[in-house]
């Protein structure tokens, strides 16, 4: 846990990020939420245009400078980004340059250099994984840098190897917590997903494989599947195979409001990630198991990396070897089965998310790694 930060003058903060609103994804909408909370900064911001983004800046309540960046392909994306963010405006000077991905490592590090300033950088997890050199590149040139969770922060010292000496502060992710609600959960016991499509390493291919053994202990089960990718249609068809059609519903992608009606009304949020050899990725600290956790649901996570520390084994959820369906099966049959044991857990979960991982908490600790970099400034 940082130590919170003393409150003095306010700090400024250059954001440099490839990934930011209203581009869709987990590391955008951590970095605007937790930059936009803390309390005694001002934050501004360097990222690529993106379909959106003129009306996103105008409510985002930081400065925004978006510079042109046409490609798809991600090594020209990354490279047109390096290239361009040097040209945003230098009338403002930065106390701290915070390094939103290690790809925007180079920038970041040109940006901190012209201002004579330290750059932190802030790391996930699948990244370093994809590219360890560039991760190791940014960290050294960084006066330390945030891990998503312990995981992440293990990772990144292993890319980095010996003679790495930057601080690596643990902050884990933030989350908006909702009122406290009264909405009766479904009548079917019902089992929640939702993660996107594209990763083998989420689980749902295991949860298919799991779900035989509990419809045969609990007949009237559903799985929920929110998300959309380009394995549906695998998983759709080993559904049918498994004769799990009325069992189970894709939903796709969907809003916020039904999004959180489901996470009111279900039983149980299901996410057993794992770390496949042959596949670049895994969890550093799945946000997704906290917002379930906010809405009171139980969970049932991969004990391995980051969902281990979200999920905490018999106090929050429950955590299984994420390659054995009889595990996953075994779980997901004891929460929907067990209704006191799945009500304390779910209650737990709710507790520990308002103590820990409010955003105003977790921005807070941001500001002191950030304080802490620029010099103690106050």
């Amino acid at each position: 846990m940082v130590t919170p930060p003393a409150v003095g003058r306010t700090l400024r903060v250059l954001l440099v990020t490839p990934d930011y609103p209203p581009a869709h994804g987990g590391i955008q909408r951590l970095l605007h939420n937790i930059t936009s909370a803390m309390p005694n900064t001002e934050v501004r911001v360097i990222t690529p245009q993106t379909d959106g983004s003129e009306a996103f800046d105008n409510d985002a309540g930081q400065v925004v400078y978006r510079v042109p960046n046409p490609f798809s392909r991600a090594l020209l994306r990354n490279a047109a980004f390096n290239a361009s963010g040097l040209l945003a405006p230098r009338k403002w000077r930065p106390d701290v340059v915070l390094n939103g991905h290690v790809v925007s490592g180079p920038v970041a590090a040109m940006i901190a250099h012209r201002y004579g300033v330290p750059t932190v950088l802030y790391t996930y997890g699948k990244e370093i994984a994809g590219r360890p050199g560039m991760a190791a590149w940014s960290l050294k040139r960084s006066a330390s840098a945030i891990a998503v969770s312990e995981y992440t922060r293990d990772q990144l010292r292993t890319a980095s190897g010996r003679g790495i000496h930057s601080p690596i502060h643990v902050i884990n992710p933030g989350v908006q917590i909702p009122a406290p609600h009264t909405a009766d959960r479904a009548d079917r016991p019902t089992i929640l997903t939702i993660a996107r499509l594209r990763d083998w390493y989420k689980g749902h291919d295991m949860i298919l494989e799991a779900l035989p053994r509990v419809r045969a202990a609990v007949p009237t089960v559903r799985w929920v599947v929110v998300g959309d990718g380009r394995i549906r249609s695998e998983l759709e068809a080993r559904a049918r195979q498994l004769g799990l059609d009325d069992a189970v519903e894709f939903v796709g992608g969907v809003g916020d409001d039904l999004k959180n009606e489901l996470l009111a009304t279900s039983h149980v949020f299901a996410m057993p990630s794992r770390y496949p050899k042959n596949e670049v990725g895994g969890e550093g600290f799945p946000v997704v198991y906290l917002e379930a956790a906010a809405w009171g649901l139980p969970a049932v996570a991969g004990n391995v990396g980051g969902p281990a520390e979200a999920v905490l084994n018999e106090v929050t959820g429950l955590t299984v070897d994420p390659e054995s369906p009889q595990e996953i099966g075994d779980a997901l049959i004891r929460l929907l089965s067990d209704t006191e044991f799945a009500a304390r857990l779910g209650r737990s979960a709710r507790e520990r998310t308002v103590a820990q991982f409010t955003w105003q908490a977790v921005a807070s600790q941001l500001e002191s790694v950030l304080r802490l970099a620029a010099g103690g400034k106050k």
